[in-house]
């Protein structure tokens, strides 16, 4: 029991380790985002091109953190799916993540976690909206100038 134990321990460390890395990885890409939305918004009347530019690569930025944030987000559940198989099979003294996964369960997964898996998304369709309305304003520009 003693060495499954401390393999159990060695693998709960490992998956804290890899929730920090998740949560420090969520603010770096959400403080990115938000410095990409606002340079762009802030640009997109005197040098429309750079802010087509900012929305693309927040557009960029965006599909990263998505990438990103499953990957973690996959390889923490994998994780604890082995470490609750531990616990089933009494390889350590107490079940405390299948009482913790029941809980967080109980309480509908709270509206942070919810927020956080749809903010990559929220600012790729800004990143996209924000391309497509500083060419479309380019354009707008460029055909009232014409006239």
């Amino acid at each position: 029991m003693d060495d499954k134990l401390a393999v159990y321990q060695l693998h709960v460390q490992s998956a804290d380790k890899l929730d920090e890395r998740r949560d420090a990885s969520v603010r770096a890409y959400g403080g990115l985002c938000v410095v990409l939305t606002a340079a762009a918004a802030g640009t997109v009347n005197q040098f429309q091109l750079f802010s087509a530019v900012l929305w693309g690569l927040l557009v960029v930025v965006a599909f990263a953190w998505l990438a990103t944030l499953h990957s973690l987000t996959a390889k923490l559940t994998t994780k604890n799916r082995l470490l609750t198989e531990m616990e089933d099979n009494h390889d350590t003294p107490g079940a405390f993540l299948t009482r913790e996964r029941q809980h967080w369960e109980s309480l509908g997964g709270p509206a942070l976690a919810k927020a956080l898996q749809r903010a990559p998304w929220a600012f790729l369709l800004l990143g996209a909206g924000g391309i497509l309305g500083t060419l479309a304003h380019v354009a707008w520009t460029a055909l009232s100038l014409s006239r």
